[in-house]
């Protein structure tokens, strides 16, 4: 496995990602390993994956609850076959 060991300024590094206030105006080490690689997704989960992707912020907000969102729902698909 290989692994790359540098040190570098923490203020270059902030821009980058968040860090704590107390590394401003420091040397950091970063250590940097490859992840493990997780298991390959199935192909029925990356479809559901992308089925709920497709779905967010399909209802527009309304002040309905969700009671009532449901069954303005289920009346809507009662006559549908």
């Amino acid at each position: 496995m290989e692994v790359v060991r540098k040190y570098i300024d923490a203020d270059s590094l902030m821009s980058i990602m968040k860090l704590p206030e107390k590394f401003r105006n420091r040397k950091l080490e970063v250590i940097i390993l490859p992840a493990e690689e997780s298991e390959k997704v199935s192909k029925k989960t990356a479809d559901i994956e992308q089925a709920l992707q497709s779905l967010a912020g399909a209802i527009p907000y309304t002040d309905m609850t969700l009671e009532e969102l449901r069954e303005e729902r289920l009346r809507k698909y009662e006559t549908t076959n």
